[in-house]
């Protein structure tokens, strides 16, 4: 099986190896500058706890100088549905679409072996491109997690371990999809979506309360966040605790400097403070195992599904 599968998914499998050397690359020459402005300006420095002098405008000033490059790299949280899309939802489509299924399926081999065979093959192939990709970017990002932090979506979805995980479930989706709709196109239509739509929803809905969000008060106009931080919700309320509009404060403020008063003193004196709920930085890995452990048990269920749908398939 491991030689009817490298010839039937070599174009597969040395695109992705192209696409490695691609990243690796595309890594190693865009790493060069980003790291040598990071040791000039000494952003180093600038990481908490200190208290150096300027470091919001250096640190502002180095983030805006490779903002393009940032935002191509999270493009790249679309790579691992390219494992569903061109890799899993060929595999049963294609065979069905041509009608070799019959020839596949009547030799030695069952076609539930066949099936097994062939995907943990593939799956094992996904794991170990997808792992390399994570882990040549959490490489490229070092500078930019130091400042930023990766607990917010940015760096959380193209870093780590739930790289693979997506990948793997993309690839199950995309087998699945191609015993149901039996054409390759409306396979990659179908794993596209679903892929993206639980993507979404685990991000919206699963994501924010793997653990209780913590919270943080303060009072006036003093910042709540903190470097790395994942802020689910920032908000301004009354001594009542009710919520204040972007429109109410901004008056206030306003009504504050025409009185020549401190804007934060004021703020402070109406008995306003900022609720912020947010996920720490320290959870980073927690979070990730949990979601990894999610998308890994998600995948094995679709293969399950898969096999046995594939056993009443007719031949």
């Amino acid at each position: 099986m491991a030689w009817v599968t490298w010839r039937q998914h070599r174009a597969q499998l040395v695109g992705v190896l192209g696409l490695l050397v691609v990243l690796a690359a595309a890594a190693l020459g865009t790493d060069l500058p980003i790291r040598a402005a990071y040791h000039r300006d000494a952003l180093s420095d600038c990481l908490p706890p200190t208290a150096r002098s300027g470091c919001d405008i250096i640190v502002r000033h180095f983030q805006s100088e490779f903002d393009s490059w940032v935002t191509a790299v999270r493009g790249l949280a679309v790579l691992p549905a390219l494992a569903g899309l061109f890799v899993g939802a060929p595999l049963l489509a294609r065979e069905l679409e041509h009608g070799t299924h019959r020839f596949a399926w009547t030799q030695g081999v069952t076609r539930r072996r066949w099936l097994v065979s062939k995907t943990a093959l593939l799956a094992a192939a996904t794991l170990v491109a997808a792992g390399l990709a994570s882990a040549i970017v959490t490489w490229w990002r070092g500078p930019f997690d130091t400042l930023e932090g990766r607990m917010a979506p940015s760096g959380f979805d193209i870093e780590g371990l739930v790289v693979p995980a997506y990948a793997l479930f993309a690839l199950a989706v995309g087998v699945l999809a191609g015993l149901l709709f039996r054409r390759t196109v409306a396979a990659m239509t179908a794993t596209l979506v679903v892929f993206a739509a639980t993507r979404l929803i685990v991000l919206n809905f699963l994501r924010p309360h793997y653990m209780s969000p913590l919270h943080r008060i303060v009072v006036g106009t003093a910042s709540a966040r903190q470097t790395g931080d994942w802020i689910l919700s920032d908000t301004l309320v009354d001594a009542g605790g009710r919520q204040i509009t972007a429109a109410r404060e901004d008056l206030a403020v306003l009504h504050a400097q025409q009185a020549a008063i401190d804007p934060h003193t004021y703020l402070v004196t109406l008995g306003w403070k900022r609720v912020v709920s947010f996920q720490p930085a320290s959870r980073f890995w927690s979070f990730q195992l949990i979601e990894a452990g999610l998308f890994v048990a998600l995948a094995a269920a679709v293969v399950l599904t898969t096999i046995w749908l594939i056993r009443r398939t007719p031949t």
